[in-house]
């Protein structure tokens, strides 16, 4: 039952989530009790959410602080990430936020600057350990919090969210302490509100249960916590059980399990940090005082560049003095990030592109002292000149892996396609003509016209999207239409459309007017990632792909080169993309 009052003392465990982030006991002991039973309780409300149409969103709340909705909303979005959805972790709580400690990422950068200083929300989105788990902190404290997550800023953040990711776990503030989470009811599709036996008030229950009835909220449970329990390591000791009431009650989880966990420091889980050389400055003060912590150490150590943007969200209108000298993401050393090329022409005989293995032989070694250790083998697709259907090139693909092996050179080649764009190419997908990049069934690798922008594309665009798949424009620096009506670009972005810009554009090879283009996309921040576009071994189609991001390294800066470098390594693995706030035309 719910307590008549409220101890005023801090628990242990509430000191240590607020200084290390809450347990996740679904990574750290996933055949616990205790994480099964989060497994159960994420079954149940997928069960509740059923009648629900297109359920996206579930907002975590509580009556009161101090009741454990962190850990449910943390570790359940876990739970759908294993298996196999799409999860963004969102932190909405801006005045006890918890997910950078758990994750021990920087929180310097999060949802408050997407809100109030316009960058963009993919580049505030951190990676993690978990498999198919993505995370956007809180960011700093603003001065108007409720107004904030009231705006229609906020709702179209959250629809830009519902697009990217299959589930997206907002973890909020308290119902009665503040209207934070009130304003952001309308943007969820469900709602769990998460208490504390012996510990949350009736009375605060019930004031709590009549703000969502007044918000016309969809209810999916009340989860309940076992305060006797909350103490005893990271497992809280929660478990769950589900009534016919649609009421989560705790169960004695301890019993059930032989094993005792010390209530030792937590794991920490590392994640890939938006602006990694600059994690000790945006570090929060708790945090900064556990570096001499091993773990902790270790989370600062070797940090990966993060992904961002599936597609664009924001404008050169939107974008204001404080973004543009927000500090630059991305890794600090070029070096440690392996280079890949999306965009090559590199099987033997499938097109205007290598005319022999004894070629295709000479540039994988250029490759290879490039730096570049996975290349995607992109033949011309509907051009009118060449046919090289799916079963094709993962043919020839098979073919040229197994005699790069046979003499020893470390490359690895994926399948895909450089699809023209025409009037049959929706057909063609329909009939199963065309690959994704690497067959990941998540990225497509699409050539213009020379001199022209077919209005066919937006119904191209639609049906991917419909599919899932991103389209890249390859090389849109040499389309005539572009080249001439920069602005067209703009259209393209703002429908989700990613730009593979060739590397000897930017070296030159193509003339003036064209490197130029080429470069004020990098500068404006359109360019997704640089490819080789190989096709031969004559002076302007040998590997010039270092020599590129080395322009474009000078010109932009380190973090967003390696920004670009390393969504080529997430496009072959078909994973969201990063990206940087793009300054229209």
């Amino acid at each position: 039952m719910f307590s008549k009052k409220n101890p005023q003392k801090l628990s242990a465990n509430d000191l240590r989530s607020s200084r290390y982030g809450v347990p996740l006991v679904t990574v750290q002991d996933p055949q616990n009790v205790v994480a099964e039973q989060f497994r159960v309780l994420r079954a149940n409300i997928d069960f509740a959410a059923a009648s629900l149409k297109n359920f996206k969103t579930v907002l975590f709340t509580s009556a009161e602080m101090s009741d454990g909705k962190s850990t449910a909303a943390q570790n359940l979005a876990i739970t759908w990430a294993q298996t196999g959805k799409r999860v963004l972790l969102l932190d909405a709580d801006f005045r006890r936020p918890t997910l950078h400690k758990t994750f021990a990422v920087p929180n310097e950068h999060g949802l408050t600057t997407v809100l109030a200083m316009h960058e963009q929300p993919a580049s505030v989105i951190h990676s993690t350990e978990i498999p198919n788990l993505y995370v956007m902190t809180s960011g700093p404290m603003p001065p108007n919090p409720s107004e904030l997550l009231a705006s229609d800023k906020m709702l179209r953040v959250v629809s830009w969210m519902r697009e990217q990711f299959d589930m997206v776990v907002i973890d909020s503030t308290p119902l009665l302490l503040v209207t934070d989470a009130q304003a952001l009811i309308p943007r969820a599709d469900g709602v769990v509100l998460v208490a504390m036996l012996d510990k949350t008030k009736r009375r605060s229950m019930a004031t709590a249960a009549h703000i969502l009835k007044l918000a016309k909220a969809n209810v999916l449970g009340v989860v309940s916590r076992d305060q006797r329990r909350a103490d005893k390591g990271y497992g809280y000791g929660y478990g769950y059980g589900y009534t016919s009431t649609n009421v989560m009650k705790t169960n004695d989880a301890s019993k059930a399990s032989s094993r005792k966990t010390a209530p030792a420091k937590p794991k920490v889980l590392k994640a890939s940090v938006t602006d990694a050389s600059k994690v000790e400055q945006q570090v929060p003060s708790d945090t900064k005082k556990e570096a001499s912590r091993p773990n902790a150490a270790a989370s600062k150590t070797a940090p990966k560049s993060s992904w961002s943007s599936f597609s664009y969200t924001s404008t050169g209108s939107e974008k204001s003095e404080a973004s543009s000298k927000a500090k630059e993401p991305g890794p600090s050393n070029v070096q440690e990030i392996s280079l890949v090329d999306i965009h090559t022409h590199l099987l033997p005989r499938a097109d205007d592109g290598s005319d022999s293995m004894t070629t295709s032989l000479q540039l994988a070694k250029e490759a290879v002292q490039e730096g570049v250790h996975t290349i995607v083998a992109s033949p011309n697709q509907m051009d009118g000149r060449y046919i090289n259907d799916p079963d094709k090139v993962l043919s020839d693909v098979d073919n040229l892996n197994n005699t790069l092996k046979r003499v020893g050179i470390d490359l690895r080649i994926l399948p895909g396609q450089e699809i023209h764009l025409s009037d049959q190419f929706l057909t063609a997908f329909d009939q199963g003509r065309l690959l994704t990049l690497a067959d990941s069934k998540k990225y497509m690798l699409v050539e213009l016209p020379n001199d022209s922008v077919p209005p066919v594309i937006h119904q191209v665009i639609s049906k991917l999207r419909e599919h899932k798949i991103t389209m890249i424009v390859a090389h849109p620096e040499r389309n005539l239409t572009l080249l001439n009506d920069p602005k067209e670009l703009n259209k393209l972005a703002r429908r989700g459309v990613l730009f593979q810009v060739t590397s000897s554009s930017i070296n030159g090879f193509f003339g003036q007017e064209v490197a130029d283009f080429a470069l004020e996309m990098l500068r404006r921040g359109f360019v997704t990632t640089i490819a080789s576009e190989t096709h031969g071994v004559t002076s302007d189609q040998h590997y010039h792909l270092a020599d590129a991001y080395a322009i474009a390294n000078k010109l932009i800066g380190e973090g967003k080169t390696n920004i670009i470098k390393q969504n080529a390594v997430l496009i072959v693995k078909g994973e969201p993309v990063d990206g940087t706030t793009i300054q229209e035309f």
